[in-house]
């Protein structure tokens, strides 16, 4: 695991090298490999399909501006997700918490069965639901970590912040969302149910 980590950080490392003298077989490269997890970290930030696409083109544009100045002491990764964490503050500045939910329908794949489908839009939607009432740090912090499988030191480099700080953020963030789950739970289940169904 660690020599494909290792392989996978120098491919990277030139790949950034050559984007950054102009090479646009690697700039593409770059954004291929990074474009449906930087959209997925995105969606999970605001809310909107639509609004998360356009935020995923403005992280690369501001990629390509931002390379020739770009330092290779970190990780490539962690810089761009940097970039895409204050796409997002900025959004939330703007927009003023959007409250409502979109449907997500450009997330199902051709072929799922519809019923599986249903199930992972509500399954998406809860969660959606459920990150929109951590606070902004808590929600970026489990999205990286668990939804894009971030390691905590590069969690802790994409936010700029301690690894200490991350493990007691993602620590408060689960407790949180495990409340909720288990409050709405109890919410869901009619009279004379039990969450788990009836008696």
């Amino acid at each position: 695991m660690v020599a494909n980590n290792e392989a996978e950080s120098s491919r990277t490392i030139e790949q950034v090298l050559r984007a950054q003298k102009g090479d646009e077989v690697a700039i593409r490269d770059l954004y291929l490999r990074h474009k449906a997890n930087v959209f997925r970290y995105l969606f999970y930030q605001v809310g909107d399909s639509q609004a998360a696409e356009d935020l995923t083109s403005e992280v690369f544009i501001r990629m390509i501006r931002g390379l020739p100045s770009y330092q290779p002491r970190g990780s490539f990764q962690a810089w761009l997700y940097q970039i895409a964490h204050n796409l997002a503050i900025d959004y939330h500045r703007k927009e003023k918490a959007n409250s409502r939910l979109p449907l997500m329908e450009d997330l199902v794949a051709d072929g799922d069965d519809p019923l599986e489908t249903v199930d992972r839009q509500l399954d998406n939607q809860r969660l959606q639901r459920a990150l929109a009432q951590l606070n902004q740090a808590q929600r970026e912090v489990l999205v990286l970590r668990f939804i894009l499988g971030f390691p905590i030191e590069q969690t802790a480099q994409t936010l700029k912040c301690s690894e200490d700080a991350v493990k007691g953020l993602q620590r408060r963030g689960l407790i949180t969302l495990r409340q909720l789950f288990e409050e709405w739970s109890v919410s869901y289940a009619r009279p004379g149910e039990s969450p788990a169904g009836p008696s």
